[in-house]
């Protein structure tokens, strides 16, 4: 039987393919009754991850990704000042887990002139930026591709990941919320980013200023888990407080 959370993810992968579905279209791809479709909705509609329209759903606007190449130009600009901030603490020699994120693929960007890293990602981009440079040792976890993301996410990815225990993990999510903390929308990459997280000796967080007051669906780390936040966003009362609590270092670029 399909678990509510694997459900939920499904009418969210149904409507990142179109405008807008209606309930019977979403019940028919489903193979579950109309009324499981509304129900479902009904969640996802108090969550903020769908606007309800008649007789259907479609994304809501924060929660709208697109494909990768859509992604890589929203805060543009913002994602890259961060990833040159994070990439000038990068030492020659490194090694890292990066993720599959837009932000990501502009940390890999920035890295190109570092030396003898070793990279383990599940990102195409990443690996096509840094793999056979400068004597750079690049490990990319394979299994079923998903297209929307050029990043591999699913079991065989996820095993072949539990084998390393690189010094830094450079990750990016969806959301941050003082209280709920790092949060996406893809419970695969959440899967990935939280066990990037627990592989690594310490966590840099990735954050641009469209990301932060939200809070999606699937968590990724508390405050507590993570070293440091690179982010374009001065920090207010209600971060620093979450950010001193846990012991963490903010920089604003």
């Amino acid at each position: 039987m399909m678990k509510r959370r694997d459900r939920r993810q499904e009418i969210l992968d149904l409507l990142t393919q179109g405008e807008a579905r209606g309930i019977g279209e979403m019940a028919r791809l489903l193979t579950v009754s109309d009324e499981t479709v509304r129900r479902e909705l009904r969640l996802l509609e108090s969550d903020g991850l769908i606007e309800r329209i008649h007789g259907g759903a479609r994304l809501a606007k924060s929660v709208e990704e697109g494909p990768f190449e859509t992604r890589l130009q929203r805060n543009a600009q913002a994602k890259q000042r961060i990833a040159a901030a994070i990439a000038n603490a990068i030492d020659d020699g490194e090694s890292l887990f990066l993720d599959a994120s837009s932000t990501g693929f502009y940390v890999a960007q920035a890295l190109r002139s570092k030396r003898d890293l070793t990279v383990v990602t599940n990102a195409l981009g990443i690996a096509a930026e840094l793999g056979g440079r400068n004597g750079n040792r690049l490990y990319l976890a394979g299994g079923e591709l998903d297209d929307r993301y050029r990043a591999f996410f699913d079991a065989t990815a996820r095993g072949y990941l539990a084998q390393f225990r690189p010094a830094l993990a450079i990750i990016s999510t969806e959301s941050i919320d003082p209280q709920a903390g790092f949060t996406n929308y893809h419970v695969g990459e959440g899967e990935v980013c939280r066990q990037m997280i627990g592989q690594a000796q310490r966590t840099t967080m990735a954050v641009d200023s469209a990301k932060f007051d939200r809070a999606s669906i699937v968590a990724v780390a508390s405050f507590a888990q993570v070293e440091r936040i690179v982010t374009d966003r001065a920090i207010d009362d209600r971060y620093a407080a979450a950010a001193a609590a846990a012991g963490v270092e903010w920089v604003t670029c």
